[in-house]
C-alpha cells in the first residue's frame, strides 16, 4: 500500500523593495490623514488639499491601520496569494487620493480586508488559537465599514464597525505577539468572547443604532478591563528600556478604551459634534495609536527586517499624544472650539514626531549595523590573506 505524505504549503518571502513599496502606501495614508485631520480642525482651509478633509477617517482607519496590519500579516503568512491584500489596499489608497467615486476605493478596501480574513483562515489552519479567532472577528468590522463608507454613508455609520476591526486586531495582537495571557487559554477565552460580543453589538447597531452603540460602549469597557487584568504589561511597566516603554503605552491605551466606552454609553450615537469627537478619538488616538506606538518596534522589524531600536526620546511622542488628547476631550466637554483645535493640533504633532523618530532611529540603526558588518569583513580579509 502506497503511503501519501502531506506536502507543506509553499512559502514565499517578497523582496525588500516590494515590502517597502507597500509600506509606503500606509505611510502616505497616515500623512494624508494627518493633513486631512488638520484641515478638519480648522487649519489650512485654503490649501489645495482641503478636499481631503472628508476622507480623514477612511485614510487613518483603512489606509493607515488597515494597511499596516494587512502588510504585517502578509509578511508573516509567507504565501504569494496573501499579497492580494496589500495590493488591494494600495489601490484603495490611490483611488481615494485621486478623488474617484467612493464605491471604487470602498471596494478595494473591502477586498483588502477579505484577503486579510483569508490570511487568518490560513493561520488558523496551521495553528488554531483564540488570538487568531479574535483578529478574524475584526475582519467582519473592516469589511462592513469599508462597504458602508463606499456606499456613501457618513463615516459615523461606518465608525462602530471600524472600531470592531481596530479593537479586535489590537487585542488579538496582544494575545499573539506579546504573550498577554498569564493564565494561558483559560484567560484568553473570556477576552475572545468579549470581542465576539463587541462584533455582535456592532451588527445590532445596523438595525438599532442607539441600542447597538450603547451596548458597544459597555462591551468596550469590559474588553479593556478583562484584557489589562491578564496583560503582562502590568508587570513589564516595572522593567526598563523597551519593555517598560511598550507597557506604558499599552496601559495608557487601556485607560482610553475605558474612557471611550463610557462616552459612548453616556452620550449615545451622534453623527457629529463634540461628543462624537471625544468618543472616536479616545478610542482611535488614545487606544489604537497608543498600541501602535507600543508595538511599532516589533511590527516594523518583522515587515522590513530593519530594527527600530528603543530610545528614551520616543516618550516625547507618547507624552504629546496623551496630553493633546486630554486637552481635546476637556475642550469637548466644555464645547470650547479654540482649545479643541489646540489639543487636536498637538495630536497631529505627536503622530508626526513619532513617524519622524521611527524613521530616524531605524536609519541610524541600519547604518550602525552596516558599519559593524564592514569592519568585520575588513578584519577577516587580512586573516584570509595571511593564511597558508
Amino acid at each position: 500500500m502506497k503511503m501519501e505524505h502531506s506536502r507543506p504549503s509553499p512559502t514565499w518571502s517578497p523582496p525588500l523593495s516590494l515590502r517597502l513599496g507597500f509600506l509606503a502606501f500606509a505611510g502616505v495614508s497616515v500623512v494624508a490623514g494627518l493633513l486631512a485631520g488638520t484641515i478638519r480642525l480648522g487649519y489650512l482651509l485654503d490649501s489645495p488639499a482641503a478636499s481631503l478633509a472628508k476622507d480623514h477617517g477612511a485614510l487613518m482607519v483603512f489606509g493607515f491601520v488597515g494597511g499596516a496590519i494587512g502588510l504585517e500579516r502578509a509578511v508573516a503568512v509567507r504565501t504569494r496569494w496573501a499579497w492580494l491584500g496589500p495590493l488591494s489596499h494600495a489601490l484603495g489608497v490611490l483611488t481615494t487620493l485621486a478623488g474617484l467615486p467612493r464605491p471604487v476605493p470602498g471596494l478595494f478596501f473591502a477586498l483588502s480586508f477579505l484577503a486579510l480574513g483569508a490570511v487568518y483562515g490560513e493561520v488558523h489552519r496551521r495553528q488554531a488559537t483564540f488570538a487568531v479567532l479574535t483578529q478574524a472577528a475584526g475582519v467582519i468590522g473592516g469589511v462592513a465599514a469599508a462597504v458602508l463608507w463606499g456606499f456613501g454613508l457618513p463615516f459615523a455609520y461606518a465608525l462602530p464597525f471600524a472600531v470592531v476591526f481596530a479593537v479586535a486586531t489590537v487585542i488579538g495582537e496582544r494575545l499573539e505577539l506579546a504573550r498577554v495571557s498569564l493564565g494561558g487559554a483559560a484567560a484568553d477565552a473570556p477576552v475572545t468572547g468579549l470581542v465576539l460580543a463587541l462584533t455582535a453589538s456592532a451588527l445590532l447597531f445596523g438595525f438599532s443604532p442607539q441600542l447597538g452603540f450603547a451596548l458597544m460602549g459597555v462591551v468596550l469597557v469590559f474588553v479593556a478591563l478583562a484584557t489589562v487584568r491578564v496583560d503582562v504589561a502590568r508587570h513589564l511597566v516595572k522593567s526598563r528600556g523597551l519593555p517598560r516603554y511598550s507597557a506604558v503605552c499599552m496601559l495608557l491605551g487601556y485607560v482610553w478604551l475605558v474612557v471611550g466606552g463610557v462616552i459612548w454609553v453616556a452620550f449615545g450615537f451622534v453623527e457629529t459634534g463634540f461628543a462624537f469627537d471625544a468618543g472616536v478619538h479616545a478610542i482611535f488616538l488614545g487606544f489604537v495609536l497608543s498600541m501602535i506606538f507600543a508595538h511599532a518596534p516589533i511590527i516594523l522589524t518583522s515587515v522590513i527586517r530593519y530594527t527600530l531600536p528603543y530610545h528614551p526620546v520616543m516618550y516625547v511622542a507618547v507624552a504629546l499624544l496623551h496630553a493633546g488628547l486630554l486637552i481635546r476631550l476637556l475642550a469637548d466637554a466644555r464645547s470650547h472650539t479654540a482649545v479643541w483645535q489646540a489639543g487636536g493640533l498637538i495630536n497631529v504633532i505627536a503622530v508626526s514626531v513619532f513617524l519622524v523618530l521611527s524613521f530616524a532611529l531605524t536609519v541610524r540603526q541600519a547604518r550602525r549595523q552596516a558599519r559593524r558588518q564592514a569592519r568585520r569583513q575588513a578584519e577577516r580579509q587580512p586573516a584570509a590573506r595571511s593564511a597558508p
